[in-house]
């Protein structure tokens, strides 16, 4: 029996503490809200963070996408790769600059674009978008090490919004595959500065922006660096806690016929920035289902470039249509409480 509760649950809150705030507030104490030292202390913890040299922070993550390509060498004409998941947001960016945008399937194991079929794809970059937490790595039956996938000679910026915090081991973890690495900074992502996205790049990129640096209209604003800055420290205990409740509803799910999207390895540890779920049933069946205990659920890959795309999805990229169309999304942040952790976990162990 599933007590129904009064309201229906939030789906998503920000992850925003009082100390996270008072971060924002001392720098306006300082009178320093635009683009100056924050934002480079802030860059230099992330370009730490993911292992790379120096990296630059910008108010939109549009700018970022699309300055991460122009330093990759990517212009008008030149194929890059992406799973057709990848966020909508990339079309625009690809529109920008006039690149080919080659749609490339994902491996069913991992979620990210498969690396046989990227290197069939005649692309020299590949936008590399890890959904849900997951990461490019795959079990290798005949030595049974997991390894990182290889792209070969194809390039990689890797977009890292919703892995970052993932690792496997101690060896691999999410920004350690890309050439360049970008992070969306939103309000709903995994570390938020309330807006803006962070790049940063190897030191054999490093200089490819000599000249072509953006203009402080475009760099991000010391009072958002701050409360990133705060997000980024408290980064490993967030996951951590956030794991605590993933672990619950994999209880549930495992008394399912469902079975949740992304790695599945011992070796894996997840970010738990979300909690998506491959359904073997009809996803309108489910939301019905859970919206009547008043959970909410969500299409996982509603706003992907699958969105808009001309033709038939599974013609495409029949494994990624597949996930497209059955993959759904509940809720799971640090603010829910226990009785809602609670009612998340019946409803998932009794899906349709």
């Amino acid at each position: 029996m599933i007590k129904i509760s009064a309201k229906m649950i939030q789906f998503y809150k920000p992850t925003l503490k009082r100390r996270d705030m008072d971060s924002v507030l001392q720098t306006m104490v300082n009178e320093k809200i635009g683009p100056g030292e924050r934002a480079k202390a802030f860059v230099q913890s992330f370009c730490e963070t993911v292992g790379v040299s120096s990296g630059i922070a910008f108010r939109s993550y549009p700018d970022c996408l699309f300055y991460a390509l122009t330093a990759m060498g990517v212009t008008s004409g030149t194929k890059v790769a992406v799973s057709p998941l990848s966020p909508d947001i990339y079309r625009t960016v690809f529109d920008r600059i006039g690149a080919e945008m080659v749609f490339v399937d994902i491996d069913k194991q991992n979620g990210c674009p498969d690396e046989a079929l990227v290197a069939q794809s005649g692309a020299e970059v590949l936008l590399l978008y890890e959904p849900f937490g997951t990461l490019p790595v795959r079990y290798n039956e005949k030595t049974t090490f997991v390894e990182s996938c290889d792209y070969g000679e194809v390039k990689v910026i890797e977009d890292i919004s919703e892995s970052i915090g993932s690792k496997v081991g101690e060896e691999f973890s999410a920004g350690k595959i890309g050439q360049i690495v970008v992070c969306a900074m939103e309000e709903d992502s995994v570390v938020s500065a309330g807006g803006g996205a962070v790049m940063a790049m190897t030191r054999e990129y490093s200089g490819s922006l000599h000249g072509k640096r953006p203009s402080r209209y475009l760099t991000m604003p010391d009072m958002n660096a701050a409360l990133g800055m705060v997000q980024l420290s408290n980064l490993g205990e967030n996951c951590a806690r956030r794991l605590e409740i993933l672990k619950v509803y994999q209880q549930s799910l495992a008394k399912t016929r469902h079975r949740q999207f992304g790695l599945g390895l011992v070796e894996f540890s997840s970010n738990a920035a979300s909690f998506a779920v491959m359904l073997d049933s009809r996803p309108d069946e489910t939301m019905k289902f859970a919206n009547a205990k008043k959970v909410p659920v969500k299409m996982a890959f509603a706003d992907c470039l699958f969105k808009e795309v001309e033709g038939d999805p599974f013609e495409i990229a029949p494994v990624a249509a597949s996930f497209f169309y059955r993959t759904v999304e509940f809720p799971l942040y640090l603010f829910l409480k226990p009785d809602e952790i609670d009612l998340v976990s019946k409803v998932v162990a009794h899906l349709p």
